[in-house]
């Protein structure tokens, strides 16, 4: 499988031996720009990988017979706590963190069900 193909291309399925790498992969990313890169060019960084992970874990959700619609409960709260973060949706701290910390809770918790579920083709 190519790049387009796992984190481009929302059409189509992503077997689980080829999701885990896939996902290590942009959560590598994501760590890097986390820690290592600083200020709002480690935010925006982020942000545009979120397209990627979206776009894994939709075709992931696809290939264990699920509706691909199912990402945009993760991705709704990764976009408040992006809004929240930025200063577009002005909450009061001790919110923000939780928003963030339900948005990562959420994603990862999608993540791990890829990583685990059965493939639909495949059983």
């Amino acid at each position: 499988m190519n790049f387009d193909a796992l984190f481009v291309n929302p059409n189509g399925c992503t077997p689980r031996n080829q999701f885990v790498p896939a996902l290590v992969t942009v959560l590598a990313a994501l760590a890097f720009f986390t820690y290592i890169v600083p200020g709002r060019t480690s935010q925006f960084c982020q942000w545009v990988l979120m397209y990627p992970l979206m776009v894994l874990l939709a075709r992931r959700l696809l290939d264990m017979g699920k509706s691909r619609w199912l990402v945009l409960v993760p991705l709704a709260l990764t976009f408040t706590a992006f809004a929240s973060k930025l200063g577009y949706l002005p909450l009061a701290d001790p919110l923000k963190s939780i928003v963030d910390w339900i948005a990562l809770v959420v994603t990862a918790l999608v993540a791990l069900w890829g990583c685990v579920g059965h493939d639909l083709r495949r059983g």
